[in-house]
């Protein structure tokens, strides 16, 4: 099954730290190699680090606020969907179902079960 953002999130967040890492580690460089370059090397990558950490900073409080997400709505109406099949196929009469190898009746009840969940998310 599909790790639904999980996985994805955790690499995502490594990266950042590994990025928010470099870039700390170049600012310290800089400033102690500051001596053996020339003022406009210098400030030119200075400028650029310090350019990289606000690229940083910007899609660190776009995923905060929400406006960047790795588990899209339509994903997140499936996971909603496949939850309430679930739990209806927990219920004795799907059980049944499938103990009688019922398939057209088992489609039937999936059916109403995903008109259910999208009539509940269109309502809310």
């Amino acid at each position: 099954m599909a790790s639904r953002g999980t996985t994805e999130t955790s690499k995502l967040k490594q990266n950042l730290e590994e990025q928010l890492d470099r870039l700390m580690q170049q600012l310290q460089d800089l400033e102690e190699c500051r001596e053996e370059l020339d003022a406009d090397e210098y400030e030119e990558t200075k400028k650029e680090t310090l350019e990289q950490l606000s690229e940083i900073n910007d899609s660190l409080k776009k995923i905060m606020s929400g406006d960047m997400t790795l588990v899209d709505e339509l994903s997140g109406m499936q996971l909603a969907i496949q939850a309430a099949i679930s739990q209806a196929f927990k219920t004795p009469e799907v059980i049944r179902m499938f103990a009688k190898k019922q398939p057209r009746q088992l489609r039937t009840k999936l059916a109403e079960v995903i008109v259910s969940v999208l009539l509940q998310k269109l309502f809310i």
